[in-house]
């Protein structure tokens, strides 16, 4: 049985996905990379919380700010390789999906360093620094529907993508031979979805119940891993893409 979207038809089927997407052999990465940073930040600050202060969180140069910039950067690059095939721009559906995940990659990069304004220390105009509450040169911090909104998707989408459809997929392989199964996520995405929503719920306790956190800001952490989300389901895409059958 193949795979069959509007204008797309993959001949090696779906029963082919599995051997595209990440193994036990590689859990080096999709498991030990989300797992080894989130324990690292939280012993980090419980062990050494001045220097956490100092290095970790300041804005622009700090290593949180930093990954925040660089991860998602890294996401738009590998969109933009697939974007860049002759047999992913002859498919619609799938050159549409992959523009989108781009532009949301360029923009979560760009809106973290306020598009160069943290590197390069250029003064916010007087006009914009009336609409930005951060005197920064960036729109997530004009109205909420730059900030607020798009991160809430984001974390919808670990949510459901990350976690209840991958596992819905280990538990009824039915859902597995569905025409949109080329865009599940593989269960190999459920160790970071699993670490963003620990440092969400953290955060949530923190601004909503006024409970102790694990670490300063939880919320900074939590976006760390909202990025780290968003590039390996795009590493893992575009291992799946490796099925589609080159262009004539």
């Amino acid at each position: 049985m193949g795979i069959q979207l509007p204008g797309l038809k993959l001949a090696s089927g779906v029963q082919e996905l599995s051997s595209r997407d990440p193994g036990a052999g590689e859990a080096w990465w999709w498991a030990g990379i989300p797992l080894i940073m989130g324990l690292a930040i939280i012993a980090i600050y419980r062990i050494a919380p001045d220097w956490y202060l100092a290095w970790m969180h300041p804005e622009g140069y700090g290593i949180l700010e930093l990954l925040h910039f660089f991860v998602p950067l890294a996401g738009f690059f590998v969109a933009l390789g697939l974007l860049m095939q002759k047999k992913i721009r002859r498919h619609r559906l799938l050159f549409g999906f992959l523009l989108l995940s781009a532009l949301a990659c360029l923009y979560s990069a760009g809106e973290e360093m306020s598009w160069g304004q943290h590197f390069f220390k250029w003064n916010t105009p007087d006009y914009w620094s009336s609409l930005n509450r951060q005197d920064e040169t960036n729109l997530h911090n004009t109205l909420d529907i730059f900030d607020k909104t798009p991160r809430l998707i984001l974390e919808i989408g670990i949510l459901v993508g990350g976690i209840v459809l991958p596992l819905l997929g280990l538990m009824t392989p039915k859902l597995r031979q569905l025409d949109w199964a080329l865009f599940i996520p593989p269960i190999a995405i459920l160790p970071v979805s699993l670490v963003a929503l620990f440092f969400k719920f953290s955060s949530f306790i923190h601004s909503e119940l006024g409970l102790g956190t694990l670490v300063y800001r939880p919320s900074e952490a939590t976006e760390t891993f909202l990025y780290l989300f968003m590039l390996f389901y795009l590493i893992m895409f575009a291992r799946r893409m490796r099925l589609l059958p080159d262009a004539d």
